[in-house]
């Protein structure tokens, strides 16, 4: 990623379209490998039988090519044939028994999820000071903090791509840093309540002796209630997770202490520096999620009505406990590969698949950020998440080369076939030596996915939101994906911020 202070501008790193051969990626010549292979087999054991293989063989051919869904239709195949699996054995269907009783260890949450660990840090005073979420499967652990920064849309460009070009010297001094798997910035947009202005508002008319029946009383209450279908809440928060696998994060939860104990020292330290380091570049980290506070984030995202209750509770006892975290229900529909349901909600997740292609104004998401309903003009409810994976430099390093040898052989096949280069071959190179430079200047790179869950409380009003998304995709010159037959897993990557990502 690079910035221009004077035009206020952004680039994303331009993602290859030249594959690994021939602008195939890895699972479609896997494809095309296994039907070429079928037929080759068949020719040398038993040839006359081939006129019968070369229907079957073309067809695995043909599906490492035609698209569906925005995949090529083998894997696309996979994930459906995976899907229908769960379902055989029920696995598309989640209820939570509260007799039941659960292992030690454990939290009420799907899949492999259920295993994941939380430790809490009590030096904070009454709010618990903060959470790590500690996945035993992947050794990782993970802290999570609510981020802002003060007015950023009211500021100038000057402001702002100051501001922006501190985060990029931050987000590159992760790449250099041993340890670091994974960073996850979210943007959560969710309907508000207005009680504590209602409260406010009772309390004041009953000290007062107010009439309620008045014209200004009742005027009043009656833009309480407008006020309450519009107020939106949008809540940024930024997620670290550290792989303990590495030799230095190893080494240093060995020698505080190891275990719990250890992976709480070294996550006090991390802590520090991060907030250091954000703080320097005037970001603020309006708090350190608790326990509590992570496990509201996903209760909320399963049960978006339970949002305005949790949004009164006292700063005692913010968040939800952790035997409430997981969703009392989650189904995926039969004949709805796109959407997911939950206690009180529909949801539907989208993969961002086309990021822009040219400059584009820092700030650039905002249509995302503050979408629409294009049927009722309300805000769109959701979840907006980009998972970053850092690559060290010297591995981004080969990681270009490697790419510049895969441009040059496809342009010396080209060459043979008498095919002429296209705008996008000559596209991808410049990118390339964009990167290549970047890289050597010190920028960082990372590899990213973003992912969209759109939230609402009926299947019809989810399409109106899924549409008015989509809108404001458009607007920020991106094209998302609906990741079909994946809706739940996709949900609780989105639900769960902590670097996990679809794989």
């Amino acid at each position: 990623m690079s910035n221009d202070m004077t035009m206020g501008t952004v680039r994303l790193n331009r993602r290859s379209e030249q594959g690994v051969i021939a602008g195939l990626n890895g699972w479609q010549l896997g494809t095309v490998a296994i039907g070429a292979g079928l037929l080759v087999l068949t020719a040398v054991r038993e040839f006359s039988a081939l006129i019968w293989v070369a229907g079957p063989a073309l067809l695995i051919v043909l599906s490492a090519i035609v698209p569906v869904n925005g995949m090529p239709a083998s894997r696309f195949a996979f994930v459906w044939a995976s899907m229908h699996a769960r379902r055989a054995r029920g696995g598309t269907q989640t209820r939570f028994r509260p007799e039941r009783v659960a292992p030690k260890g454990t939290m009420q949450l799907p899949g492999r999820l259920g295993n994941i660990q939380l430790f809490s840090d009590d030096s904070g005073g009454p709010t618990g000071g903060f959470g790590v979420v500690y996945d035993p499967a992947d050794r990782t652990m993970t802290l999570v903090a609510e981020v802002e920064v003060q007015g950023f849309n009211t500021r100038e460009v000057p402001e702002r791509v100051q501001i922006m070009n501190g985060l990029a010297r931050v987000l590159a001094g992760f790449t250099q840093r041993p340890g670091v798997k994974r960073i996850t910035i979210q943007e959560r947009t969710s309907p508000m309540s207005v009680e504590p202005a209602r409260a406010h508002y009772r309390q004041t008319a009953a000290e007062r002796g107010l009439d309620l029946s008045e014209a200004v009383a009742v005027n009043y209450q009656s833009a309480l209630n407008q006020s309450e279908l519009f107020s939106v809440a949008h809540r940024n928060y930024v997620a670290f997770t550290f792989d303990l696998r590495s030799p230095d994060l190893l080494r240093a939860v060995g020698e505080l202490g190891g275990g719990s104990a250890g992976i709480m020292a070294v996550a006090r330290q991390e802590k520090a520096t991060i907030q250091g380091s954000l703080a320097s570049d005037q970001f603020t980290i309006r708090r350190w999620l608790t326990v509590r506070q992570w496990a509201g984030l996903a209760r909320t995202a399963f049960d978006p009505d339970y949002l305005s209750l949790l949004q009164n509770n006292t700063v005692d006892d913010l968040g939800v406990d952790l035997a409430a975290i997981g969703p009392m229900a989650l189904d995926e529909p039969t004949g709805k590969n796109h959407l997911v349901q939950t206690d009180s909600g529909v949801h539907t997740t989208l993969w961002v698949h086309e990021w822009p292609k040219s400059d584009m104004p820092i700030g650039f998401v905002e249509p995302i950020v503050f979408a629409r309903d294009p049927s009722t003009g309300r805000a769109v409810s959701h979840i907006f998440t980009i998972v970053l994976t850092p690559v060290a430099t010297r591995k981004a390093l080969k990681r270009v080369r490697d790419d510049k040898k895969t441009w040059r052989n496809n342009e010396r096949a080209r060459a043979k076939n008498n095919q002429a280069g296209s705008a996008a071959a000559e596209a991808d190179w410049n990118a390339l030596l964009d990167q290549e430079a970047a890289i050597i200047a010190g920028e960082g790179d990372f590899r990213y996915g973003a992912y969209i869950t759109v939230s609402a409380p009926t299947e019809r009003e989810l399409t109106s939101a899924v549409a008015g998304m989509r809108n404001a995709l458009n607007r920020a010159s991106m094209e998302a994906q609906i990741l079909y037959c994946q809706q739940a897993e996709a949900l609780l990557v989105n639900a769960l911020p902590i670097g996990k990502g679809m794989r």
